[in-house]
């Protein structure tokens, strides 16, 4: 068995729903990481602004990261607690902290590769994700600007982690549920962020998938449901419950993964 056929199974074996590997080399030129470079001012809602690194110095990525192990987990709809935010973070993030912090150890002590952990957001060395899963082979970017995968649809959480190896990637894959879709995802949000192109797509020339594969997303609308939520939610429970910080709509009506 080929090396990384055993990472992926390492990953499968600690908890990870889906697991993949993709070329370092093709994270680089894939669609986000590129649309990125030309938004100018644009940093998008959810960035971290405090200590980031400066404009000429995105993307710094080990030179010695020639793959990417990419891992999703699954996230259905009657497992709300995975995304309750308790102040420090939500115990969905922290399985995939789990997982990943297992997997590379094992890598390393195991299989003698070197792997480096990343930053979840870019602009602290980290990667675009949903890029990667693609390219790892989990599925495609759908309308609703969220990776859609064959087993889960949109319902997973992603992780990676950096191998200092040149491993054969998984994918990407033949795979787009989207293309002959009544865009169910478009029509329930609540704040019709993906009805027409954002004014920042509007004036970026790309060959390939925009944000919501045409441009028909607007980040800081979807934003504003978000926000609202977490206002909403800290009104209501006093206390009893985590707060509830995504809305999840376009996830749960998307009909791709339901059995």
């Amino acid at each position: 068995m080929g090396i990384g056929k055993r990472i992926i199974e390492t990953a499968m074996e600690n908890g990870a729903t889906l697991a993949g590997i993709a070329s370092m080399e093709a994270v680089k030129v894939s669609a986000s990481h590129r649309i990125y470079l030309k938004m100018g001012d644009y940093a998008g809602v959810g960035t971290v602004k405090d200590d980031a690194l400066p404009d000429n110095q995105l993307f710094t990525w080990p030179d010695s990261a020639r793959s990417v192990l990419v891992i999703g987990l699954s996230h259905p709809e009657d497992k709300p607690e995975l995304d309750w935010w308790d102040g420090r973070g939500t115990p969905g993030n922290r399985i995939l902290i789990d997982i990943i912090k297992r997997t590379s150890q094992q890598i390393e002590n195991s299989l003698k590769v070197k792997t480096r952990k990343l930053h979840y957001y870019v602009e602290k060395g980290g990667i675009f994700l949903k890029d990667a899963a693609v390219l790892a082979g989990f599925g495609c970017i759908g309308k609703n600007n969220m990776l859609i995968t064959p087993s889960n649809g949109p319902r997973i959480r992603l992780r990676a982690l950096f191998l200092d190896a040149e491993l054969h990637p998984t994918g990407p894959i033949d795979f787009d549920p989207c293309a002959d879709c009544k865009v169910y995802c478009r029509r329930v949000c609540p704040e019709n962020a993906m009805d027409e192109k954002a004014a920042i797509f509007k004036s970026i020339e790309f060959s390939d998938h925009l944000p919501g594969r045409d441009g028909a997303y607007d980040r800081k609308l979807c934003n504003v449901r978000m926000e609202e939520d977490v206002a909403e939610s800290y009104k209501n429970n006093y206390g009893k419950q985590p707060i509830t910080k995504y809305c999840r709509k376009c996830e749960f009506v998307c009909p791709v993964g339901k059995k």
